[in-house]
């Protein structure tokens, strides 16, 4: 009876073992893959990149950025500092350690450190943030602190324009001063 047992246990492992490891392998590839053919696609990286919007000659945004990788859908930046435009007037600014610019859409994500100064110096802090071009909002899923007219909220699942003058939180986990 024991014989049997350590029998069935054995060709468990006999099955098992080989493929986790053919999964594992294979993964990797797949990996491997995806990564190497997105550096093949860069078409330019670009020093002190600036890219201004202007929608019917009046500026929307202006995005300053120490690095850019420009590729055929996308440029990714680095060290980005981002001015929102009303009425071609700045009204908010953005800053983060890095950003991905969709160029069909001219949509955005900015990534680590993320900092919204706004207006009446309005901020919002978080790690993902993201813009819409076509409704002009930030929003993000992840957890946000903002601190506006003294107040100090927490929450997450944040969307707003970029003044931070219209926010709405699906979660907050307190208020402060």
């Amino acid at each position: 009876m024991l014989l049997a047992k350590t029998y069935s246990i054995s060709m468990n492992k006999f099955f098992i073992i080989p493929l986790l490891i053919t999964i594992f392998i294979s993964g990797c590839k797949e990996k491997n893959k995806k990564t190497s053919s997105v550096q093949d696609e860069i078409n330019q990286i670009i020093m002190n990149f600036q890219l201004v919007e202007n929608v019917k000659g009046a500026t929307d945004f202006v995005l300053n950025a120490n690095k850019a990788l420009v590729y055929d859908t996308q440029t990714i930046v680095y060290k980005v500092t981002l001015e929102f435009y009303k009425n071609g007037v700045p009204y908010a600014e953005l800053i983060s350690d890095s950003g991905q610019l969709f160029t069909n859409t001219n949509d955005m994500c900015a990534y680590g450190n993320v900092k919204v100064t706004g207006i009446q110096n309005a901020t919002l802090e978080t790690d993902l943030l993201n813009w819409s071009n076509k409704r002009q909002t930030i929003y993000t899923p992840s957890n946000v602190l903002i601190n506006k007219e003294r107040k100090i909220i927490k929450g997450k699942d944040f969307e707003s324009d970029p003044g931070l003058t219209n926010i709405k939180l699906k979660e907050t986990y307190g208020y402060g001063k």
